[in-house]
């Protein structure tokens, strides 16, 4: 026994200077091919950021100088785009992304400002980074998800535009008490758990671990980086069927949080719950966080005006919402509680646009045509962003528009 334990004693202090060592060696290395540091690095997609909140890391391998999700940095665009990650394009390679397909097939230069995690909130925020490139047209997304919430946490608990705060005694008495309970937040942040529990002691400890081996190891960096490649690698060998067999075992499992839809050829999975959090118009956040949108739309309409620069919105619909006339006798009633939701918040969005001149394009009739035609335009996970499919729908649909109203 004892002989034993001094044989694995012995394999893992051999195979710790080994590490080690090498780690040292890579560190020489690279005082003389600064390349290196380029190769092993841990690059996360995003940095810190004050007047973000958080912000696309340049030297992330598929961001530009500016760490936005472009080939490069041009002197000028003449669209520039602002979103989140269904216009960054989350789930699909880069140039998959819809402003990279509506540059393409267009021939209009198109430049992408758009994050994970963003609303409407950051698009006011990067506005001068957007018209920097001297754009003819600027297109600003409304994404139903989670836009709203997104907002609401921008204005108040991150204090990003504290101007845009409400000076209404009555909604900030509703908001104060709404936020103290922290209702939406629990439901939110349960949901996106999808039921499971993991203390928040164990996430420090794991980040400060990672993170000293992100600012210590090279070696750490180098096995960073064969993993992304190799990740990458693998989403393209995964077939359908196999997404579909993990996805449908995975929503098994937590059938309160996330629902299997099978129609004909048509499968998925929706977290109705979630989308559901942030679009209850019921709850006096959400409603904060719609009229915040607004605001911060028709500041983004005024600003155009002024620079002379064509303004025009995107809407992008949930994809239970895309699925909504496939999926009437689906047995969920956050589902359809979602689909009515979204329904009227579309509607008053559309009176709000329409109401101020504000172009605007809506994306779901060519992601429901996509749908009907296939290949179906979302994943059979229980990933909300498009495919590759649906960017494709929704470039056609803004160039469609752009070009039918030029």
């Amino acid at each position: 026994m004892l002989k034993k334990i001094k044989t694995v004693t012995f394999a893992v202090i051999t195979v710790i200077t080994s590490l080690f060592v090498t780690d040292l060696a890579i560190h020489a290395a690279a005082v003389f091919f600064p390349r290196i540091n380029d190769l092993v690095s841990v690059a996360p997609k995003y940095v810190p950021d004050p007047k973000l909140g958080h912000r696309p890391n340049p030297a992330h391998p598929e961001h530009d100088a500016n760490g936005f999700r472009n080939p490069r940095v041009p002197a000028s665009a003449e669209v520039t785009v602002l979103g989140d990650s269904q216009t960054y394009g989350t789930g699909v390679r880069a140039e998959q992304a819809w402003p990279r397909v509506l540059e393409s097939s267009s021939g209009r230069s198109v430049y992408s400002l758009a994050f994970g995690g963003w609303g409407p909130s950051q698009s006011l925020l990067l506005w001068d980074e957007a018209i920097a490139l001297q754009p003819e047209i600027v297109v600003a997304t409304v994404y139903a998800g989670n836009d709203l919430y997104d907002t609401y946490q921008s204005v108040y608990p991150r204090n990003l535009l504290p101007e845009l705060r409400s000076d209404n005694p009555e909604m900030l008495e509703k908001i104060t008490s709404a936020d103290t309970s922290g209702s939406l937040n629990k439901r939110v942040s349960k949901a996106y758990r999808s039921g499971k529990k993991r203390s928040s002691r164990f996430r420090r400890w794991r980040k400060s671990i990672k993170q000293w081996f992100i600012d210590h190891s090279m070696i750490y960096g180098l096995f960073w980086r064969t993993g992304y490649e190799l990740s990458q690698i693998r989403e393209k060998r995964r077939d359908e069927e196999e997404k579909w067999r993990k996805a449908k075992s995975r929503a098994e499992k937590r059938p309160e949080f996330a629902q299997t839809f099978t129609n004909g050829g048509l499968r998925t999975v929706f977290t109705s719950q979630l989308r559901l959090a942030v679009l209850d118009l019921d709850d006096p956040l959400v409603r904060e966080g719609q009229r915040l949108a607004y605001e911060v739309i028709a500041r983004l309409q005024t600003a155009a005006n002024a620079a002379d620069i064509r303004f025009v919105v995107l809407l992008i619909p949930t994809k239970e919402f895309v699925f909504a006339q496939q999926a009437k006798s689906l047995a969920a009633p956050d589902y359809h509680a979602l689909i009515r939701n979204e329904q009227q918040f579309w509607r008053e969005t559309g009176a709000f646009l329409e109401s101020r001149g504000i172009e605007y394009v809506d994306a779901l009739p060519a992601l429901r045509s996509r749908l009907d035609s296939g290949p179906q335009p979302y994943e059979v996970s229980d990933d909300g962003h498009p495919n590759v499919h649906g960017h494709q729908a929704i470039a056609e649909a803004v160039q469609a528009y752009l070009d039918e109203f030029r």
